[in-house]
């Protein structure tokens, strides 16, 4: 069974391996393998970006923060389980998280995203990424419209999502409202502070008359 997850980072605060992955429940959750005790840790990642442990009275520490920093940005895809070298033996990671119900992950739609604004580092470009949807909204007659009828931002949003999606993977039919709020929590899930960040304070100021 594949689990949903970026690819393995290595820890520099201690002799550790975590990854991100995505939960069952919806949103995101870290874990972090030790390979000198065999321990691990497991938090999950609020849309504010904040780490809250599994385990009653577990803090994160500096492994945890490093965990987190490492894996921000970086793409999910379907991976095999992870196993992690401890001292003598080699445990298999057996904490697999269930794959969501509804998941874009093998989607072509995630992917369509993921070959466009994904670097050599697995990260996403969310700056390159940012710059071509808000050069897109500047010129884009249906999102003026919304715009000028004053329509939610998150709605513009969605519908930025929606034509972009289209052009990325050259399918005329739009994705589903389901199906677009699914992309945009995982993308967002990937980078809780930066993945549309700037497209937001753009589409804000469209609709304060700003420019």
């Amino acid at each position: 069974m594949n689990i949903i997850r970026t690819p393995v980072v290595e820890l520099t605060k201690v002799p550790a391996l975590a990854y991100k992955y995505k939960l069952s429940s919806g949103g995101a959750g870290l874990k972090i393998m030790y390979e000198e005790t065999g321990k691990t840790e497991t938090f999950t990642i609020s849309r504010r970006g904040e780490l809250v442990a599994s385990q009653p009275g577990v803090a994160a520490g500096e492994a945890a923060l490093e965990a987190f920093e490492l894996t921000q940005g970086m793409a999910y895809s379907a991976r095999g389980k992870v196993k992690a070298v401890i001292v003598e033996q080699a445990d298999e990671d057996e904490a697999v998280p269930e794959t969501p119900q509804y998941c874009m992950i093998e989607s072509d739609e995630y992917k369509a995203w993921i070959d466009a604004y994904t670097g050599p580092d697995y990260k996403m470009n969310y700056i390159k990424m940012n710059k071509d949807l808000i050069q897109f909204t500047a010129k884009n007659k249906t999102v003026s419209a919304m715009v000028a009828e004053k329509e939610d931002r998150d709605a513009i949003l969605r519908r930025v999502v929606q034509i972009q999606t289209s052009n990325l993977t050259k399918n005329k039919e739009y994705m589903t409202a389901e199906m677009t709020g699914a992309l945009i929590d995982t993308l967002e899930e990937l980078d809780t502070r930066s993945a549309f960040k700037e497209l937001k304070l753009h589409i804000t100021r469209m609709l304060g008359g700003k420019r």
